[in-house]
C-alpha cells in the first residue's frame, strides 16, 4: 500500500482481492485511483460483491487457473454484480481501458 501511495501514477493490481485482508484493500482502493482489484480466488463471495459495488470500474476478472476454474469465477461475477453493466466492466472492459491507458492496446 505504501508503494501505491509513493508511486500514485503507476497502476497496481492487488491479487486475490487482498486475500483475508479484502476489506482493508477495498477501503484503501477507494482512496487511491491507481489501485485495481483482481477478483480471482476471492476470500468469500461477499468480498467479490462488495468490490463490484464499491469499485466497479477497477475490478478485474481473473481465474487463478490452473488452480481455479475460469467458468466458476465468471459465473460468480455475473451472479453478484449489481447489474450487467458492472459485470461487463469486470469481465473485460476495465482491463481493456487500463491497458489502453498504458498504450498497450490499439
Amino acid at each position: 500500500m505504501a508503494l501505491c501511495e509513493k508511486y500514485s501514477e503507476i497502476p497496481v493490481i492487488f491479487g486475490h482481492l487482498g486475500g483475508s485482508n479484502w476489506m482493508d484493500v477495498i477501503k484503501f482502493a477507494k482512496g487511491h485511483e491507481n489501485v485495481y482489484l483482481d477478483l480471482s480466488a476471492a476470500f468469500a463471495s461477499i468480498a467479490t460483491k462488495m468490490a463490484l459495488v464499491e469499485l466497479p470500474e477497477r475490478c478485474l476478472y481473473s481465474s487463478d487457473a490452473p488452480y481455479g476454474e475460469p467458468y466458476l469465477y465468471r459465473q460468480l461475477i455475473e451472479f453478484v454484480s449489481p447489474d450487467q453493466t458492472t459485470a461487463k466492466m469486470a469481465l473485460g472492459e476495465n482491463i481493456e481501458k487500463l491497458l489502453d491507458s498504458l498504450g498497450l492496446v490499439s
